[in-house]
């Protein structure tokens, strides 16, 4: 008895949504110009793309890609991040830190394919900064993202 095999369309159906996934990557990971918020806390770097302060700040801040930027330290921008360090405050169900946050405009991708981002692995994406463009700190941010 002869086993039949899949049928053409079932071939380009199959090779046609491949391509789409591939595409669709590919478009997702390009770069450009990406604003947004980032929150700088220790072992945490979270981005939030589109998003302000308070937005940000919610039940899925955990999952939030990682932001892959570390300026020389002795550049101005390093300082400007030196000096905003523990200017504000994260509060979760497990006690609070200091926290900074900024608005930032930065040229870069964001990188979906991989095994793990940002401190331990823990991050399910990130963003890598190739050259920021503006970064404002936000003042005396508070983020509590404890629930209820």
């Amino acid at each position: 008895m002869k086993c039949a095999g899949p049928t053409k369309a079932a071939v380009s159906v199959t090779v046609g949504a491949g391509a789409l996934l591939v595409v669709s990557v590919l478009f997702q990971q390009r770069t450009r110009t990406i604003e947004g918020t980032w929150i700088d806390l220790f072992e945490g770097s979270r981005f939030f793309e589109g998003e302000d302060l308070l937005t940000a700040c919610n039940s899925d801040f955990m999952d939030a890609p990682w932001l892959d930027y570390y300026p020389n330290a002795d550049s101005a921008t390093g300082r400007l991040i030196d000096a905003n360090r523990n200017s504000g405050t994260f509060v979760s169900k497990y006690g609070s830190w200091p926290v900074a946050a900024y608005s930032v405009k930065f040229e870069g991708h964001h990188q979906i394919v991989g095994v793990g981002f940002g401190h331990l692995g823990a991050s399910p994406s990130e963003y890598v900064v190739d050259r920021m463009i503006s970064i404002k700190p936000i003042a005396s941010p508070k983020c509590d993202f404890r629930p209820g």
